[in-house]
């Protein structure tokens, strides 16, 4: 009786054409060369074109970062708060926190730790706030009164005379349940109130994109895909009305090195994982935003 063997992994090998094998190789160092080429063409060559960072950001006079707890401004939007003030000084940032991040009773430590945060991602220190308030305490199982927060976001947008805002989609990037009543609150106040400024919320990914690296900037960039060609080809201070409904921003090394710099403000909540973070998530190597619609006529708010 004939007896079958399995082929062993060097047979295996063998029987893979050679030039199969060469176009293999060849596909790998795509994979791997593309995105650091990209990476390099959005954050030196075209990032500050209006076609893909648009000028409702980038010539903001008073930006307004959203957020939940202390150290999401630079674990997840600070390609986006370097985007546009490192680029342009004459930008204010501010920082809105909805909470200390208490839910281990480090809150007043960490709200120390932010300021030194706002400080290198060059925020505005007058205007890098963290609230306390009672009814929106760092909580994961505990959904957070948008009414509230939509209210506390529209003081502090007439206070600080703020045209941009940047916070979470709907997603809230990590799914934190904070996060996402963060989103639910701003998106609704941007959508329907009078006087809200514009609006862009940062994409959230399926987690295998999430820890790519910059693996993942080739996908996330195919919508801006005629957008990096027209600003190689034709660079312009100014975008079409269309091109303002979203942006794409990758850190620079050096801008990278300030969001490494911002979170060292953090030491709380340096821990080994986190290490592994700021160099595998690609939250901190590029951002995605979209810009919130404006409710239709007849259901904004005054």
């Amino acid at each position: 009786m004939l007896k079958l063997t399995a082929p062993t992994p060097s047979q295996l090998i063998a029987l893979v054409p050679r030039r199969a094998w060469r176009w293999m190789l060849r596909g790998a160092v795509v994979a791997m060369v593309l995105p650091v080429l990209l990476q390099w063409v959005i954050a030196y060559v075209v990032g500050s074109d209006a076609r893909i960072l648009p000028p409702q950001l980038l010539a903001a006079k008073n930006l307004l970062i959203v957020t939940a707890h202390p150290d999401d401004e630079c674990l997840f939007f600070a390609p986006s708060i370097l985007g546009v003030l490192d680029r342009n000084r004459a930008v204010t940032g501010g920082l809105l926190v909805m909470s200390t991040g208490n839910n281990y009773g480090i809150g007043d430590l960490r709200r120390t730790e932010l300021a030194g945060s706002c400080r290198a991602l060059g925020i505005d220190e007058s205007r890098c706030v963290a609230l306390d308030h009672p009814d929106l305490q760092d909580n994961p199982k505990v959904w957070w009164n948008t009414d509230l927060i939509a209210g506390i976001v529209h003081d502090h947008v007439r206070k600080w005379e703020v045209d941009a805002i940047i916070t979470f989609d709907e997603g809230g990037v990590s799914g934190h349940i904070n996060h996402r009543a963060v989103s639910a609150a701003v998106r609704q106040y941007a959508s329907t109130h009078d006087e809200a400024p514009v609006t862009f919320t940062l994409t959230t990914t399926a987690l295998p994109r999430k820890y790519t690296l910059l693996g993942d900037l080739p996908y996330t960039a195919l919508p801006f895909v005629w957008r990096i060609i027209e600003a190689l080809a034709f660079p312009a201070n100014s975008a079409r009305p269309e091109d303002g409904d979203r942006a794409l921003a990758a850190n620079s090394w050096h801008r990278y090195g300030l969001t490494r710099a911002a979170f060292a403000q953090h030491p709380s909540q340096y821990t080994w994982d986190r290490h592994m973070y700021m160099i595998i998530s690609r939250y901190v190597w590029f951002n995605d935003l979209k810009k919130v619609p404006r409710a239709t006529a007849g259901q904004t708010q005054t």
